[in-house]
């Protein structure tokens, strides 16, 4: 039996407390703030006992080790986290301001879901194919090549601003920053993942499937209800001590192991350490001992901040009449939205018994993606707007979407999204926000093309100091829920072998073809997917000079 230390009650952290302590370690982990969950938490602190979230999240066909480790958290006597907390699939929607809202209802409907014409289509899915088919020219140039920008040559204004939309309410980051392989990659798991995960029969209907391409899951209610502390429950049964209010202040190196960690005066001793926390506050105690800075994976902390804190500011609309959606579970992506606006009715796959607020009968959670375009009304960034400022554009966007008052309208007998009093705006409150800008209380870090080359991994040189969170790396290569539960899992595993880690799926066609791209890559040859139409080209013109020729 070894102790370990971990310090981050987020995702990643509880992921490897979770391992460890089955396996019989003692655990104890050190949290900075009171409550677990990190940047998935949700708070009651509101006046009318109005449930808020961290966050917009969701849960897709890949989340595997996510899934996988939801099974073994009991959600009540009735059973686990994964049986009973787990909504059905959403519906997501592009929802523009002057068209009508289109679906995604399956791989058939993309072209329609983003307005592309056929040849836009097939420029799009040539592009997506190259992403698939590479592996260290993704490594090498396309984490560096911006998404949007790779795209934009290939789609006309409406698609191109309809595609470019779904990247910060799926893949979580600026459309303006993520890069061209983490797009890329993103979707090929969405589309491309097994096995498929069975999910049992509830009150919305029979027993059902998720696999590739099916829509995301959310949870039944706020998260730190229906997750987080069901989990430190049941964790503190296994044995897991928490300490709360306890921020990880530095660490004691004695050039070859670490020997003592200090949460203030505090001296924390354990057999091997585990920073779950955030990269920046990471960064920072790094920087404190120049020596331990310096070694391997630890000096990628340093560029792997250089770009700042990702801006993802979550907020709630609460109405007093209920809002009905011709869809079941409607999942609003504002495409025409300057903040890059995603919206969600928690009240459609809530539990009944989830109390919404007082006198709260319809409760919109919402989430601006993007920090650095400016807005309608101020024509001021998110990074820049004060809360009024913030709030008044976040009304003016939503209530400009056509798409969305129509399908409102449709679904309630003439009434548009007007003629729903709104009786509380709330946006998390963490989010600072003054006449200098908006500043987080925690830091978040996410995918971009100045970080993917500085992802760490979770072993380092120095041999009892682990790493965990969704900034290091992980097969799920992008700043997720399941890229944290794998992250945890991996430093859990390099303390003990007998730690599960499931893989993420790849086509057998798509490793053989990376293989052969590797390999055009190492001569400086074009990339496989250009280089198999060019061959296609030539023989085509072949032919059709023998064809005219006789």
């Amino acid at each position: 039996m070894k102790s370990i230390a971990i310090f981050g009650a987020g995702i990643s952290g509880l992921s490897a407390a979770h391992e460890l302590i089955r396996l019989g370690h003692s655990v104890s982990v050190y949290e900075s703030t009171d409550q677990p969950g990190g940047f998935f938490r949700s708070s009651r602190l509101h006046k009318d006992n109005m449930p808020t979230e961290y966050s917009w999240h969701g849960m897709g066909p890949w989340y595997h080790n996510a899934f996988d480790i939801m099974k073994h958290i009991p959600f009540n006597e009735k059973g686990t986290i994964y049986d009973l907390a787990l909504s059905r699939p959403l519906d997501f929607g592009i929802f523009p301001d002057t068209d009508k809202a289109h679906f995604y209802d399956g791989f058939k409907s993309i072209s329609k879901m983003f307005g592309m014409d056929k040849w836009e289509f097939l420029k799009w899915g040539y592009l997506m194919l190259k992403t698939w088919t590479s592996d260290n020219r993704s490594k090498i140039e396309y984490d560096k090549i911006n998404a949007a920008q790779a795209w934009k040559p290939l789609l006309e204004g409406k698609a191109y601003r309809a595609w470019r939309s779904c990247f910060g309410p799926w893949i979580g980051a600026d459309w303006p920053k993520v890069s061209l392989r983490t797009a890329g990659d993103f979707f090929r798991k969405q589309l491309t993942s097994k096995p498929p995960h069975q999910h049992k029969a509830d009150h919305d209907g029979p027993a059902w499937t998720q696999g590739a391409g099916i829509g995301w899951l959310l949870f039944k209610g706020p998260s730190s209800e229906y997750w987080f502390n069901p989990w430190v429950k049941y964790l503190r049964e296994k044995g897991v001590n928490f300490y709360w209010e306890k921020p990880l202040a530095r660490l004691e190196f004695d050039g070859t192991h670490i020997i003592s960690a200090f949460c203030a005066a505090e001296r924390i001793q354990a057999d091997a350490y585990i920073l779950a926390i955030n990269p920046f506050t990471t960064a920072e105690i790094l920087s404190m001992d120049p020596e331990l800075e310096r070694q391997e994976q630890l000096k990628l902390f340093k560029p792997l901040v250089q770009g700042g804190p990702h801006t993802q500011v979550s907020f709630r609309l609460a109405f007093s009449d209920v809002i009905r959606f011709p869809r079941v579970r409607t999942a609003v992506v504002v495409s025409d939205s300057e903040f890059n606006l995603t919206l969600f009715a928690e009240e459609q796959v809530w539990d009944k018994g989830v109390d919404l607020g007082e006198n709260i009968k319809s409760l919109w959670t919402g989430t601006s993606c993007i920090s650095g375009i400016p807005g309608r009304i101020y024509q001021k960034a998110v990074n820049n707007c004060t809360k009024k400022e913030f709030i008044e554009e976040i009304k003016a966007q939503i209530y400009s979407c056509g798409a969305l008052n129509e399908l409102i309208r449709a679904a309630n007998n003439g009434r548009e999204l007007k003629d729903f009093p709104i009786i509380d705006i709330e946006v998390w409150h963490e989010w600072k926000f003054s006449n200098d800008g908006i500043k987080p209380l925690q830091p978040k870090w996410v995918n971009s093309t100045n970080t993917e080359a500085y992802l760490p991994s979770q072993v380092t040189p120095v041999s009892n100091l682990l790493l965990a969170g969704a900034h290091t790396k992980t097969q799920a290569q992008v700043w997720s829920i399941e890229g944290a539960v794998e992250s945890g899992r991996r430093a859990a595993k390099a303390i003990d072998s007998r730690v599960v880690v499931l893989d993420q799926y790849r086509p057998r066609w798509i490793r053989i073809a990376t293989k052969l791209d590797n390999w055009l890559y190492a001569i400086r040859a074009p990339q496989i997917v250009d280089l198999f139409l060019w061959l296609l080209l030539i023989s085509s013109g072949g032919l059709f000079y023998v064809c005219v020729s006789h």
